[in-house]
């Protein structure tokens, strides 16, 4: 387990956005209304882009309360508009209190769930894509906060909601993503079938290159094959044919396969094999958690030690970069530590105003931590 004390977030300062309006054929005498609209628009947008700096300062001060009121300024002031651009600093304003409410000290996770509700009952009609995808955001991180049950609902009701949507294509992907990830460790057949479905919908296509979350998840299914005595071969193959650019393909292809022989034999010369070629490989964004859970309900208890001592010299190497974060710096410990132990814990934060058109990233696995991240736009 991560130890070391969580670091509070940054919360950026909001990014300018020009609010632009498209004149239509019209009478001269309607031009000045349209500009004071504009106008107006404008300043408003100016006036709430600096409350939320402000904000972000007392934030970053630990001046919490100063911040939730400029927040709650914020909010105020933008509930009612029409114009996307201000709604989504009333999102912004939303998403950072829902972060402050649920970090030391103040742990309110009660709080944070109305913050999101506010944000879901504010844009469930809409039809504007950037306010939808707050919708999305704030219902899964809304969901993270409640229990695992929860978000796998929540993952359904979007993938029902936004299926055939075109502009989420993206999105859904994501949660399917997600959702096979949830499923792990609980139903592991459904995550791989739904592994099995985000690949296959990229094969279609016919696609040389797959998005990031498409190739994790055949590296994913080849770990799952190994956990329901299934056979990796289809995935194995997929890895050679699409992730032989990728540097991660071959130290995770051989490390699962010293693991999944290692039910059967003895693996100290692959091992051996496998450390020499790769020295340097310390596993990012890899969580051994699931196999060390496999491993540890193992019937043969010469076959569990095996097993376990392989994941973790893997997990010590994982370490071994920084000796701050390395759970195995005490030469004498031993191997038994994997036994029945919890997985590591962090805490990761972000920003709460981002660009108009960034991506909207979801954790690619909630439960593998303790803490949730929580995202805001």
């Amino acid at each position: 387990m991560d130890k070391s004390p969580r670091v509070k977030p940054t919360i950026e300062e909001p990014l300018v956005v020009t609010n632009k309006h498209i004149k239509k054929h019209s009478p001269i005498i309607q031009q000045p209304i349209l500009e004071t609209n504009s106008t107006q628009e404008s300043n408003l947008s100016q006036e709430l882009k600096a409350l939320l700096t402000q904000a972000s300062k007392h934030f970053r001060n630990t001046e919490d309360a100063e911040a939730f009121k400029l927040y709650d300024e914020v909010i105020k002031k933008s509930e009612n508009s029409n114009d996307p651009k201000i709604l989504m600093l009333f999102a912004n304003a939303l998403f950072a209190k829902a972060m402050i409410h649920n970090i030391y000290p103040n742990n309110d996770t009660d709080a944070a769930i109305e913050d999101y509700e506010v944000i879901l009952n504010k844009f469930k009609n809409s039809d504007n894509k950037e306010l939808l995808q707050n919708y999305i955001s704030a219902k899964i991180e809304q969901a993270k906060l409640l229990s695992k049950d929860d978000l796998l609902t929540a993952y359904n009701e979007l993938i029902k909601k936004f299926k055939n949507d075109n502009r989420f294509e993206n999105e859904i992907d994501e949660i399917m993503f997600n959702k096979s990830f949830a499923l792990m460790g609980e139903n592991d057949e459904e995550a791989m079938e739904v592994f099995d479905n985000i690949i296959a919908k990229y094969q279609a296509k016919g696609e040389k290159k797959l998005p990031e979350a498409v190739e994790s998840s055949i590296l994913n299914n080849i770990e799952l094959s190994i956990i329901t005595s299934n056979d990796d071969t289809q995935y194995v193959e997929l890895a050679n044919k699409y992730l032989t650019d990728s540097p991660h393909t071959k130290p995770l292809l051989d490390m699962l396969n010293i693991i999944k022989n290692a039910q059967e034999l003895d693996q100290e010369d692959a091992l051996a094999e496998w450390r020499e070629e790769h020295p340097n490989y310390y596993f990012p964004d890899w969580d051994f958690s699931e196999l060390k859970k496999w491993a540890n309900n193992i019937e043969s208890k010469e076959t569990k030690k095996r097993i376990l001592n392989y994941i973790g010299t893997f997990e010590k190497q994982k370490y071994s970069r920084n000796i701050y974060s390395d759970p195995y710096q005490n030469e004498n410990s031993s191997n038994e530590i994997y036994e029945n132990s919890e997985e590591s814990t962090t805490y990761e934060a972000i920003n709460d105003v981002e660009e108009e058109d960034s991506s909207h990233l979801y954790e690619p696995d909630p439960y593998t931590n303790s803490n949730t991240t929580i995202q805001a736009y």
